[in-house]
């Protein structure tokens, strides 16, 4: 795949700024759990916040593919910067561009893209996961605001964000038809958050639970026409999707890296354990899913960039690479031995990492449901 010279400079820029801001740190943050609350405001500084939003909102309009190849740099080092960054630009500010009015765009995408602004989108609930029309949160109009009430879980930057994207329930009678989004803002009477502790993986990033409780907000706060809502989340969400096939690329590139160096290094029966043929095969078997992933993740920026249909060519990324980067997370700390079982090699964090995006951004199950669908024109869910 041959790059534009625009985009070999910000896959190099991303890859410096990942040695320079990211690296030093990941692993006393993985430690601590600890979310770096400047990190954004670092990436708005590159620029990195803004390559998706148009130029007219102070951003630069760029494609999917030099996005992704952001991701990527990112992840190969820690795949929590990397998911804080794709869900900043993707759903913190792609449904503002897609669906938000002017003075909306006005207001919140020049802050985003400058990373003044955090944003986050709101879908999930405590019962509301893979099936995301079932949602809960309820949005009533009264006179010039709405009231909303409800909760939402497991909310990538949700308490880092300044405003959220909230999916709430309008009409009950209009099923999906009814939900709409909103622009809830940090501070709004009734909204309140409380972060998610002691994950697995994942750990410096802000996954927060939200409530509202009588949250009031201006009429002009919701986004987009009425019954867009769902269509709009939906299509914001498929964004970070991509973006996790590109993690994955990402992660398993870390993962390919240090396991070449740690096999060069070190020494069994008199010799460097990579003259191993086992080793070698696990080595081999890791290039070839580095290969054939980043392929993948190419075909559907490319899909996208050209504005042409990507959802199967999206999930067939997400559900592949994400699949291959836990192969390579778990040959790779197999091949570092018991080192690779503790924290001084970042094997172990990847290893710990990849399992969340096995279950966030449409589980395993689910991409394979859409791709069966898509390949076969068939339904396999009755409604």
């Amino acid at each position: 795949m041959d790059l534009t010279q625009e985009q070999v400079l910000f896959r190099d820029m991303a890859k410096e700024f990942a040695a320079r801001e990211i690296a030093p740190y990941v692993r006393d943050n993985d430690r601590a759990g600890k979310f770096p609350s400047d990190f954004i405001k670092k990436l708005g500084e590159q620029g990195l916040c803004s390559i998706k939003i148009p130029k007219e909102y102070g951003g630069m309009d760029l494609d999917w593919i030099t996005m992704g190849l952001v991701a990527e740099q990112f992840a190969a080092v820690d795949f929590s910067a990397s998911l804080t960054f794709f869900v900043q630009t993707s759903l913190g500010e792609m449904p503002i561009v897609i669906a938000g009015d002017e003075a909306q765009k006005k207001k919140f995408l020049p802050g985003m893209g400058q990373g003044q602004i955090v944003g986050c989108t709101a879908a999930v609930e405590p019962n509301v996961g893979s099936d995301a029309t079932a949602v809960e949160t309820s949005a009533v109009l009264d006179g010039d605001s709405w009231i909303l009430n409800g909760n939402k879980t497991w909310i990538t930057t949700g308490s880092a964000a300044d405003v959220a994207v909230v999916l709430a329930q309008t009409d009950k009678k209009k099923g999906h038809r009814g939900i709409n989004t909103f622009l809830v803002e940090k501070g709004t009477p009734g909204f309140t958050t409380m972060k998610i502790e002691h994950k697995l993986g994942c750990r410096s990033t802000d996954t927060s639970q939200l409530f509202f409780r009588d949250c009031r907000i201006p009429k002009t706060n919701q986004l987009g026409p009425s019954g867009k809502g769902m269509s709009n989340a939906l299509q914001a969400i498929e964004f970070t999707r991509y973006g996790i096939s590109w993690m994955a690329v990402g992660v398993i590139q870390g993962c390919l890296d240090a396991s070449i160096k740690y096999c060069q290094e070190r020494k069994q029966f008199g010799k460097s354990i990579g003259s191993f043929q086992l080793v070698q095969e696990k080595i081999a078997d890791m290039a070839v899913d580095l290969e054939a992933s980043r392929l993948l993740s190419f075909q559907a920026g490319q899909l996208k960039d050209k504005n042409l249909p990507s959802t199967r060519e999206t999930s067939i990324a997400k559900y592949h690479n994400i699949e291959a980067a836990m192969r390579a997370a778990r040959w790779a700390v197999e091949l570092h031995g018991v080192y690779g079982y503790c924290d001084d090699f970042p094997v172990e964090r990847h290893f710990r990492d990849i399992v969340g995006p096995l279950i966030f951004g449409g589980t395993a199950h689910v991409q394979k449901l859409l791709i069966g669908r898509m390949t076969l024109d068939i339904d396999a869910i009755s409604r």
